[in-house]
C-alpha cells in the first residue's frame, strides 16, 4: 500500500512537471505568434495592365534596297580624250541630251567627204538615168553608178555610228550623279562615265524571302521602313512605316541561298527611301485572327511552359496574384500576343512580375 502511494505521488509529480512545461512552451509559442502578427503581409509592387483584344496578323521582316526604276550607268564604248562635257554634278538632264563627246575631228572630216561623193553619186545616177531614157548609156553604166552610191552611203553610215559611239548622251529624262570629268581627260574604252536616275517619283524596293515564305504573291501589300533598321526593332509605328505593292516574283529560288528574290513598288516614297537606301520591310506570312497584346515583361515561363500573374480583388479589397498559363502565338519587340489564358478586362502583372508567386498581396503601381 505504501509502495503505490509512492508511485501514485511520483505519477502526479510528472504530470504536474509536464503540464507546467507544457504550459511555458504555450505561452512562449502564443507570443512568438503575437509577434509575428504583428508584423505586415508580405506583399509586392508591380505595373499591371488590363489585357484588351486585337488583331494581328503573322509577318515576317526581312531588308531589302530601293532602286530607282529607271537607272543607267554611262560608259563610253570606244577610248578617247573629252572634248565636250555638257553636263555638270547632279544635274537634270532630259532624253537625248548630249553629256559628253570624245575628239571626232577625224570623223567629221571623213563624213563630210563621203557626203561629197554622195551627192556626186547621186547626180551621176540621175544622168545615167536620162541618158539610159534616149538609149544614150548602158544599163550596166547606170547600175554602176547606183552600187557606188550605196557605197558611199554606207560608209557615211559607218561614219555617223563611229561619231556616235564616241559621243555620250542620255538615255532618258533625269538627274546625273556627281562626277569630276574635265576636258582633255583621256578615257579608256568601258570607263563609267556618270549615273542618270529618272525622274520617276515611284521606287522599287527588291529584297530576298525564305524559301518558307516562298508562297508570297504579286499585289500583296506590304509595309516599308527606313528608319527600322537604325534601332533593329520591327515595324511598330504605321505611321513611320510606307506601303508598297509586290509588283514582281521570281519564278525559281536562288540555288545558293534557298532564297525567292521579290520586288516592291512605292508610288509615292518618303525623302528617306532615295534609291540606295537600305530599307526593312514587313511582309504578312498569314490571316489575322484575334489576340491580346502584352508587354513581354508580363509573360513568365518555367518547365511547364508560359504564363502570367492575373491580379484579382480579395474579400477586403486587395490585389492577390493568380497564376494563369497563356498560348503565346507571336512574339515582336517589346509585345507578345496571347491567343488563350487571359481574358479581356483583365487586370495582369507587367513589370516586376518575377516577383510574384501565387496569392501574394499586391500592390499596383499607379
Amino acid at each position: 500500500m505504501l509502495q503505490l502511494k509512492r508511485w501514485l505521488i511520483t505519477i502526479v509529480s510528472l504530470l504536474v512537471i509536464i503540464a507546467g512545461l507544457g504550459f511555458v512552451k504555450f505561452t512562449q509559442i502564443k507570443a512568438a505568434m503575437a509577434f509575428g502578427a504583428s508584423f505586415p503581409e508580405a506583399s509586392e509592387t508591380v505595373e499591371a495592365t488590363k489585357a484588351r483584344w486585337s488583331s494581328f496578323q503573322p509577318t515576317v521582316t526581312v531588308v531589302g534596297q530601293v532602286r530607282s526604276k529607271a537607272s543607267v550607268d554611262v560608259r563610253n564604248e570606244v577610248e578617247g580624250i573629252l572634248t565636250t562635257v555638257n553636263v555638270g554634278s547632279a544635274a537634270k538632264v532630259n532624253k537625248g541630251d548630249i553629256l559628253a563627246q570624245f575628239n571626232v575631228d577625224t570623223e567629221m572630216a571623213q563624213l563630210d567627204a563621203v557626203k561629197a561623193q554622195i551627192d556626186l553619186a547621186k547626180l551621176e545616177v540621175q544622168r545615167f538615168a536620162d541618158l539610159l531614157n534616149v538609149r544614150a548609156s548602158s544599163k550596166e553604166q547606170l547600175d554602176r553608178a547606183s552600187a557606188q552610191l550605196a557605197i558611199n552611203k554606207a560608209r557615211a553610215r559607218a561614219l555617223e555610228a563611229t561619231i556616235a559611239k564616241k559621243t555620250l548622251i542620255a538615255p532618258f529624262r533625269g538627274y546625273t550623279s556627281i562626277h569630276d570629268w574635265k576636258v582633255g581627260t583621256y578615257l579608256p574604252a568601258n570607263t563609267f562615265f556618270i549615273n542618270v536616275t529618272g525622274k520617276d517619283k515611284a521606287v522599287w524596293v527588291d529584297f530576298n524571302l525564305p524559301q518558307i515564305y516562298a508562297n508570297i504573291k504579286v499585289g500583296t501589300l506590304i509595309m516599308v521602313n527606313a528608319k527600322a533598321l537604325a534601332s533593329a526593332r520591327p515595324l511598330q509605328d504605321a505611321n513611320a512605316a510606307t506601303s508598297a505593292t509586290i509588283v514582281a516574283v521570281n519564278q525559281q529560288l536562288n540555288t545558293s541561298s534557298r532564297t525567292l528574290q521579290a520586288r516592291a513598288e512605292i508610288v509615292s516614297p518618303p525623302q528617306n527611301m532615295r534609291p540606295g537606301a537600305v530599307v526593312s520591310l514587313q511582309l504578312p506570312t498569314g490571316d489575322e485572327k484575334p489576340v491580346i497584346p502584352l508587354p513581354n515583361q508580363a509573360i513568365r515561363y518555367d518547365s511547364f511552359g508560359s504564363f502570367v500573374y492575373v491580379l484579382t480583388k480579395d474579400d477586403e479589397g486587395n490585389y492577390r496574384a493568380a497564376r494563369k498559363p497563356v498560348n503565346v502565338v507571336s512574339k515582336e519587340a517589346d509585345l507578345s500576343h496571347i491567343s488563350s489564358g487571359v481574358e479581356a478586362g483583365e487586370l495582369v502583372a507587367t513589370v516586376g512580375s518575377a516577383k510574384l508567386f501565387p496569392n501574394i498581396l499586391t500592390y499596383v503601381k499607379e
